[in-house]
């Protein structure tokens, strides 16, 4: 996928939270193929509506590679003329690594947000992560806005969370990067089978896009649909 095409369905995602001239957006930033592209085309978007961009990283520190990965992203947004912002986790006490990791991870970014006065907080969430998550939740059961995964925005009062890549598979991710020549690391427990959400990676999106190669848009309808469904019993609720 070229950058225009990037584009589009970026803007597919900024259009709803009208994104303008001046803004200041945190984009949170791993470091990995989705966010790396993600601050590219931030950067491009930048020559062209004079937004302020901070890159956020969070070292999770349980892997070797994370300290060059750091050094890594902080190198791109010097050459780049973007704010580099991070920090590390020293100690976990959650028995669940990934939902704690979150915590800190989007606790920090709030931080970030608050001390630039930032409007808006981009992450690189595509259509594959929704399938995921809305996979995982069926499986294990939640409550009828859980099953919807995630939504494209989410108003956290002062801010709005942004995920402009909802609609975007992660092989046009990569397609952009390879097409675009963005370099990017790789996170090698991404493909290890102890993680749940890698084993729906590795062997569930790959069967289900046999099935059908489009299957991600009925996963998006899928969710809006939830979304819409769980608004409107709020809202009768609260009346």
């Amino acid at each position: 996928m070229n950058v225009e095409g990037m584009e589009k369905a970026y803007n597919c995602g900024v259009d709803e939270v009208g994104l303008k001239y001046g803004d200041t957006v945190v984009v949170g930033v791993s470091g990995g193929p989705d966010s790396m592209a993600l601050l590219h085309l931030l950067s491009q978007i930048k020559k062209e509506i004079d937004i302020f961009i901070i890159c956020a990283h969070v070292n999770h520190n349980v892997r070797k590679e994370s300290d060059k990965e750091k050094l890594f992203i902080e190198k791109y947004c010097d050459n780049n003329q973007i704010i580099f912002e991070s920090m590390k986790i020293e100690d976990y006490g959650d028995d669940n690594f990934h939902n704690e990791a979150r915590t800190k991870r989007y606790t920090y970014f709030g931080k970030i947000v608050k001390r630039f006065g930032a409007k808006y907080l981009l992450t690189a969430h595509h259509a594959d992560d929704l399938m995921e998550t809305i996979l995982m939740r069926i499986a294990r059961g939640s409550t009828l806005r859980g099953y919807s995964g995630f939504s494209k925005t989410l108003n956290m009062g002062d801010y709005k969370i942004l995920r402009p890549f909802i609609e975007i598979t992660k092989a046009d991710i990569l397609k952009y990067n390879q097409d675009n020549n963005i370099s990017y690391v790789e996170d090698k427990s991404n493909v290890k089978d102890k993680y749940t959400r890698n084993r729906y990676r590795k062997y569930v999106l790959p069967f289900l896009k046999q099935e059908d190669k489009n299957i991600h848009e009925k996963f998006i309808k899928f969710s809006n649909t939830l979304i819409d469904y769980n608004n409107f019993i709020d809202k009768q609720m609260r009346n």
